[in-house]
């Protein structure tokens, strides 16, 4: 089952074979994504869309680091856990992510 949830996500992205821990703080509703978060890099801010179509809810954002670049997340949210890609520039780097939803375990699956 699908859980479409605002609140604190927990997880990592994979950049150059490094899995790195990020925190983010996700208000979804209407079909809008916003929120903002902290890595290692810093605090940075969410803005995107998220769409629910056949029982399937694709979501896309755009996170950008305070003073900083912007890196693109498309990703695809399966139980509790969102997954897919994301991009800096164009694609010259790129890597996985994996966000779980609140309140669920932040191992891997």
């Amino acid at each position: 089952m699908t859980r479409l949830v605002s609140g604190t996500w927990h997880g990592h992205y994979v950049q150059r074979g490094m899995r790195v821990a990020q925190t983010v703080q996700l208000e979804l509703a209407d079909g809008l994504i916003r929120g903002d978060g902290t890595d290692p890099l810093g605090p940075f801010t969410i803005d995107g869309e998220y769409r629910s179509e056949a029982g399937e809810v694709r979501m896309g954002w755009i996170k950008t680091y305070e003073g900083a670049h912007s890196i693109l997340y498309l990703g695809v949210l399966r139980g509790d856990a969102l997954a897919g890609e994301w991009s800096l520039g164009h694609g010259w780097d790129r890597g996985t992510f994996l966000l779980h939803a609140p309140d669920q375990p932040t191992e891997p699956r």
